[in-house]
């Protein structure tokens, strides 16, 4: 099983899961050709990418979602909050496959189970995908909280991918207007540093071999800073990154 992150930041947010051979992409965030071209670049050109899941309609999500489609032929996957808020972006898919936050599905050979974020879109989730062999991957990015329920979904899985978008005294100190603070740092908003190294401090188990750090904000973060807080709590028990903005990474499991 695979997990390469091809993009993530308020600039755009592309990952791929792939399992043998057989793939899907998490968001469309970035063009077609950049997102093709980076999934080349990372050596999974040759990777059969099934579907697109979305885990919420904003823009720096969904804005390829179309021609990628298209392109590759593929439906379409997201809550119908999602598929209704960002149906401007998806005229003329192949396919809109709807799903429910607490519903699980298959796809391309996975069992991928959605679960429900805390953010201010549609009906905004985070997925977690379970390979034949048993391997486990779990993707929470773009929620304000770490509910119960987001813990229970990525408990157990062997790579996650946690967001950990702004250190709490840059994004206070910095030059966002009062209104766009309070937003980032409301229970809709986005994950801090701190936050998210709470959430990870209850999932590290010895199954857990890789943690990347996502969605770090420009303005309001540093990856030193992330891996700071993330690192104090995770130790040696996994390898983390941080990945920031137009970087790729990824992992093998």
């Amino acid at each position: 099983m695979r997990l390469i992150v091809l993009a993530s930041g308020s600039s755009g947010n592309v990952a791929l899961v792939e399992s043998g051979g057989r793939a899907v992409l998490l968001d469309a965030g970035i063009s077609a050709r950049e997102a093709l071209r980076r999934a080349q670049d990372a050596g999974a050109g040759d990777a059969r990418i099934e579907a697109i899941l979305l885990t919420h309609e904003h823009i720096d999500h969904i804005r390829g979602a179309r021609v990628l489609a298209r392109r590759l032929g593929v439906p379409v996957i997201g809550t119908s909050g999602t598929l209704r808020a960002g149906a401007r972006y998806l005229e003329d898919v192949p396919e809109r496959i709807t799903i429910a936050r607490d519903d699980g599905f298959r796809v391309a050979g996975m069992h991928v189970r959605p679960f429900a974020t805390m953010h201010d879109a549609g009906a905004p989730c985070g997925f977690t995908f379970e390979s034949a062999r048993g391997r486990r991957v779990g993707i929470a990015t773009d929620t304000g909280v770490i509910t119960h329920e987001i813990i229970g979904a990525l408990e157990g899985c062997h790579a996650i991918g946690l967001e950990s978008n702004h250190d709490e005294r840059m994004l206070e100190d910095g030059p966002y207007p009062y209104f766009l603070k309070r937003r980032i740092a409301g229970d809709l908003g986005h994950l801090s540093n701190t936050a998210a190294a709470h959430a990870l401090s209850g999932l590290a188990w010895k199954g857990l071999s890789r943690v990347f750090a996502l969605h770090l904000s420009e303005q309001n973060n540093t990856p030193g800073r992330a891996i700071a807080a993330l690192g104090a709590v995770l130790g040696s028990r996994a390898e983390l990154t941080a990945v920031a903005r137009y970087e790729t990474a990824g992992c093998v499991l």
